[in-house]
C-alpha cells in the first residue's frame, strides 16, 4: 500500500462514488479519478460504496473461479480417459510425447486457476479504508480477468483430447494428419526461398531453412512409429509408407536448394552483420534427435531471430 496517505483511515463503505473517489485519490495521488471512478461502478449501489457490492463482486469472481475450476477437472477426466485409451501404445514416442504436452497444459491451467485462487482469498474481505478497497477491486478485476485464459485452455485441451482419441483409433486419419505435416513444411519451405526482401526477411528465412533438418528428422521418428501403430493395428497394405519417405528425402534434397537461393540472395552486409549468428543456430541444433523439444528448440530460434539485435 502507499505511504502517501491522507484520511488514510477514513472508512469508504457508504460514501458516494465521488467521495469515494476522492478518499481514493488522496491516499494515493499518482491514481487517475477516472480510472478509480470506472472502477467502483463494480462495487456501488445507488451511487454509494456498499459491502453488499464488495461481496457482490466477490461472489462473482469465486463463481467464474469455480467454472474454471470444473473446466480443468473436466479435461482432466479427459485426459485420463485419452491415457487409458492409449495402453497399447505408449510405448511410443509419437503417443507419449503428445500425452506429455497435454499434462503439461493441464498442470499449467491447473497452476495458475490455484494461485488465483489464493490471491481472491487473500483480497475477498477487505478492510474500510480507501486503500484496501481500492486495491481489491483491483485485484478482483484482475482475477476475472485472467481466468479467462486458463479456462480457455482447458476447453481447448479436452478437445484436443478428443482429436487425440479419434487419431487413435484411425490409421487413415493418423496417415492424413502427417501428409498435412509433411504439407506445411513443404509450404514453409517454398516461402522462405523469396524471404530475402530485407535483413529481417532474409535471417528469418534463413534459419527456418537450419531448422529443416531437426524437423525431418522429428518427421521420420513419427513416420516410424506411425507405421509401428498401423502393424500392431493390423492394417493392410507394406507399403503405404514409401510414398511419405519419399517426400521426406525430397524435402531434405529441396532444402539445401532453397539455402543455396538464400546464400546467393542475402546481402553480403547481411551476411556479415547476421551470418554468425545463423551458424550459432545451427550448431545449437546439432545432435537434436526424437522426441524433440520444441520449446526449447523455439526459444533458441527466437532468440536467433530478435530483432534487437537487427542492424540494417
Amino acid at each position: 500500500m502507499s505511504s502517501n496517505r491522507v484520511d488514510g483511515d477514513r472508512a469508504l463503505v457508504g460514501l458516494s462514488t465521488e467521495e469515494a473517489v476522492e478518499a481514493i485519490v488522496a491516499a494515493d495521488p499518482t491514481r487517475d479519478p477516472d480510472e478509480v471512478r470506472s472502477l467502483l461502478d463494480h462495487v456501488t449501489t445507488d451511487d454509494r460504496v456498499t459491502r453488499d457490492g464488495i461481496d457482490s463482486t466477490v461472489s462473482d469472481v469465486a463463481k467464474r473461479l469455480a467454472t474454471a475450476e470444473t473446466r480443468v477437472e473436466l479435461a482432466g477426466s479427459a485426459l485420463d480417459d485419452a491415457t487409458a485409451a492409449a495402453d497399447g501404445v505408449r510405448d511410443l514416442d509419437v503417443v507419449a510425447s503428445r500425452l506429455e504436452g497435454y499434462q503439461s497444459t493441464l498442470d499449467a491451467a491447473a497452476a495458475r486457476v490455484e494461485r488465483l485462487g489464493s490471491a481472491l482469498r487473500e483480497i475477498s474481505t477487505p478492510a474500510d479504508d480507501p486503500d484496501a478497497v481500492y486495491e481489491s477491486v483491483v485485484e478482483l478485476r484482475r482475477i476475472a480477468t485472467e481466468i479467462q485464459e486458463p479456462q480457455r485452455r482447458a476447453d481447448e485441451l479436452q478437445l484436443n483430447l478428443e482429436d487425440f482419441e479419434r487419431w487413435l483409433d484411425s490409421h487413415e486419419r493418423r496417415r492424413r494428419a502427417f501428409e498435412e505435416d509433411v504439407d506445411a513444411v513443404a509450404d514453409s519451405l517454398e516461402a522462405a526461398r523469396g524471404d530475402h526482401e530485407d535483413a529481417e526477411s532474409w535471417l528469418d528465412a534463413s534459419l527456418r531453412v537450419e531448422l529443416l533438418p531437426v524437423l525431418l528428422r522429428d518427421l521420420r521418428g513419427e513416420l516410424a512409429d506411425l507405421r509401428e501403430m498401423a502393424d500392431r493395428d493390423g492394417v493392410a497394405g507394406e507399403h503405404w509408407d514409401e510414398e511419405l519417405r519419399g517426400r521426406l528425402n525430397e524435402l531434405e534434397s529441396r532444402a539445401e536448394s532453397v539455402r543455396n537461393a538464400l546464400d546467393d540472395a542475402g546481402d553480403p552486409a547481411w551476411t556479415e552483420a547476421y551470418g554468425d549468428r545463423i551458424d550459432a543456430f545451427a550448431r545449437s541444433l546439432d545432435g537434436v534427435e526424437p522426441p524433440v523439444d520444441w520449446g526449447a528448440v523455439q526459444s533458441d530460434l527466437e532468440r536467433a531471430r530478435a530483432l534487437d539485435e537487427l542492424s540494417p
